[in-house]
């Protein structure tokens, strides 16, 4: 009996580590970080309340000017609309959508590509973290501002911010260059140059891959859809127009600020940033994103959706401080875009050369 007792506690000390460790990781599974959920919370009400806002005043009017100006490409008027600055190749693109599908489908179709290539995007930058977690950070990602217009307005951000993404995620190669390429050949927007300055320095066969292929792809658009659509979009980008003649929501320093304080601001992020290259891929990475939407001479809300890559890389170097500036993201975006994004440059500026170290290929761990 008593040896059969002694088996029977020998069995429980066996048994027990595994269920403690089993448990462990049931509770890290389910386990929430209250600076997400309220992240999280924040950004769902105020997304909320702004979607409603605005929502008749800017639902799909960037995805029915697309249309308009694929069936303007058909008929011969491609670029009379010069709020339209894509390419003719971007309304080739979009053509088959605009002939064979009803307008109302073809937007709600856009609507969920978009918007499941985001959650695509923050469930590959979630891996590691609590399924509720993760669930959590979708939530803020998606009722983030700059992506609550870009989805609603029916704009391209969250794909230029994919493309971006793909080079940035990978190892330096020329394939995670090609959809970069088909952008800069459809929706080529002055926001990316820091992108590919970033890219001369740290990505040389992913660059080389996305300026041939945008190349190749322009060659291709002005061979088949003739010079005249090209010479006609030439014309748009020499006399653009936005949203009004007084450049009404241009979030730029250029935009906001007269040119004797946007001018010195503008060298000063030139600098700035051309320090943070010199400390290393990620911090260089970081301050492009910025730089694009601070120097750039029309930065409209959604385009700060690209500073979402931001976050993860800032989140592992500077914890708290990441989590801050993510939880008034929505909020500064609004009230003053340029100083958000500027915190943000100077934050990652401010972390030690050393911490950005420990990363590997910037954000691909």
């Amino acid at each position: 009996m008593l040896r059969g007792n002694v088996d029977c506690m020998h069995r429980i000390d066996v048994v027990t580590p595994d269920l403690r460790m089993a448990g462990a990781r049931h509770s890290m599974f389910l386990r929430i970080d209250p600076r997400i959920l309220a992240i999280a919370v924040f950004n769902a009400i105020f997304g909320a309340a702004v979607a409603a806002l605005i929502a008749s005043h800017v639902w799909s009017v960037d995805g029915d000017r697309d249309l308009r100006a694929a069936l303007a490409l058909a008929d011969g008027t491609f670029g009379q609309d010069r709020g339209y600055l894509y390419s003719p190749l971007a309304a080739a693109i979009t053509l088959p959508v605009a002939v064979g599908l009803p307008s109302a489908v073809a937007i709600v179709g856009w609507f969920l590509g978009r918007l499941g290539i985001l959650v695509a995007g923050v469930a590959r930058e979630t891996r590691g973290l609590s399924n509720p977690d993760r669930v959590l950070v979708a939530i803020a990602a998606v009722s983030f501002i700059p992506t609550i217009q870009d989805l609603m307005l029916g704009n391209n951000s969250i794909l230029i911010a994919a493309a971006v993404a793909i080079v940035a995620w990978a190892a330096d190669g020329y394939l995670p260059g090609l959809p970069l390429g088909l952008i800069l050949a459809t929706i080529p927007k002055p926001a990316l140059i820091p992108i590919l300055i970033w890219m001369a320095v740290f990505r040389r066969r992913a660059l080389a891959s996305a300026l041939g292929s945008a190349a190749a792809f322009s060659l291709v658009g002005y061979v088949v859809l003739g010079a005249g659509a090209y010479a006609a979009w030439f014309q748009v980008l020499l006399h653009p127009y936005y949203l009004g003649t007084d450049q009404a929501g241009n979030l730029a320093l250029g935009g906001l600020l007269p040119p004797i304080l946007a001018g010195p601001l503008m060298l000063v992020t030139v600098v700035a940033t051309l320090f943070a290259l010199r400390r290393g891929e990620t911090p260089g990475f970081i301050a492009c994103l910025c730089a694009g939407l601070l120097v750039s001479p029309y930065t409209m809300a959604y385009g700060a959706v690209l500073l979402l890559l931001a976050l993860r890389p800032l989140v592992r170097v500077a914890r708290a401080s990441a989590f801050a500036l993510a939880a008034i993201g929505s909020i500064a975006v609004v009230l003053f875009l340029p100083l958000w994004a500027g915190a943000i440059l100077v934050m990652t500026l401010a972390v030690p050369r050393t911490a950005w170290a420990n990363l590997h290929q910037g954000v691909t761990t």
